[in-house]
């Protein structure tokens, strides 16, 4: 771990939010961390195009109350001011001998707003070299160590992070989505996800109602 702290790993209770046997049903597999395929080697423009992915979004709207429920109740009193938050999650599978991400980036790099705090939920465990990878300001990468029940939150907006190629047997799968206090909307964003091409404004990338902070 950098001395320099880089990303908060907290909690949430797994049996009331069980993400990772909704996202095994969408896919229809028993056991997410054997996910393999041929693929070649993914890169930014193929690593949202899987089967897997398809079958993750195709089934998302099921299980939406959830998820917002989840923002509400286990994001949003972290964050201590009315955020807006990416209204569908992002989707990732981190298969041996592959990447999750096709490129090591900061989210500035792509277009997303200054302000942003991400969060990331591995589904299955998450060690080494199928982990995320984050860049300290010595230039040296250290992975998330984290599993189902717990959510890591770290600013992709200026970290540079990504991946290495999977050599821990294991596919990771996870998800992760991205938080914007309300006060820093920018007025006319100019600029769209690079994925699916919406605007980062409420009702596009941003469920199109902030959620408050409570209790």
């Amino acid at each position: 771990m950098p001395t320099k702290k880089l990303w908060c790993v907290y909690d949430y209770p797994l049996p009331t939010y069980p993400f990772p046997g909704l996202v095994a049903q969408a896919l229809e597999v028993d056991e997410l961390s054997s996910l393999r395929s041929d693929d070649p080697r993914w890169t930014r423009e193929t690593d949202q195009a899987s089967h897997w992915h398809l079958a993750f979004y195709a089934a998302f709207e099921q299980w939406r109350p959830l998820y917002d429920r989840f923002i509400r109740e286990q994001v949003a009193p972290r964050l201590g001011e009315p955020v807006y938050y990416q209204a569908v999650p992002t989707f990732r599978v981190h298969q041996p001998g592959n990447v999750a991400v096709g490129e090591f980036h900061t989210d500035a790099q792509y277009h997303h707003p200054a302000g942003e705090l991400t969060f990331w939920l591995p589904l299955t465990d998450a060690f080494g070299t199928n982990s995320v990878w984050v860049e300290d300001d010595a230039h040296q990468l250290h992975p998330f160590v984290a599993k189902p029940g717990q959510m890591v939150a770290f600013p992709a907006i200026s970290r540079r992070h990504g991946n290495l190629v999977n050599t821990t047997g294991r596919a990771r799968v996870s998800f992760d989505f991205r938080c914007l206090p309300v006060r820093l909307l920018p007025d006319a964003p100019a600029r769209r996800s690079v994925n699916a091409g919406l605007r980062f404004v409420p009702g596009e990338y941003y469920h199109a109602e902030p959620v408050a902070v409570t209790g």
